[in-house]
C-alpha cells in the first residue's frame, strides 16, 4: 500500500529544523529508509519560497511500518513538525 505523509512545520523552530537537518536527511537516506518511494520539502504557495513541511510517500504492507519509521525520524523526534498525517494514497498515474 502506498501512504502519503504530510508533515507541517511547527512556528517558531528554526533554529530546530537547523540543528537537526543533517541527521533528518541521514535518516531518510538510511537502510531504515527503504521504504520510501519519494520525498522533499513542502512550500508556502506565495512565492515566498518558505518551507513550510515536507511530504514523504511511503510503500509499506501495513502503516505501523510508518509508524516505526517515524519514530527514529529526528524532525519529529525533536518537535520540527507540528502535524504529520498519513493518508492512504492510490497511485492513478505514474
Amino acid at each position: 500500500m502506498l501512504i502519503c505523509q504530510i508533515a507541517r512545520d511547527a512556528k517558531d523552530r528554526n533554529a530546530a529544523r537547523a540543528e537537526h537537518y543533517d541527521a533528518h536527511v541521514g535518516y531518510l537516506r538510511s537502510e531504515a529508509a527503504k521504504i520510501i518511494v519519494q520525498s522533499g520539502p513542502l512550500f508556502a504557495g506565495d512565492g515566498s519560497g518558505d518551507k513550510i513541511g515536507a511530504l514523504i510517500v511511503f510503500e509499506v504492507d501495513d502503516v505501523a511500518e510508518v509508524e516505526a519509521f517515524n519514530a527514529g525520524d529526528p524532525f519529529i523526534v525533536n518537535g520540527v513538525y507540528e502535524t504529520v498525517e498519513l493518508l492512504l494514497w492510490n497511485r492513478i498515474i505514474g
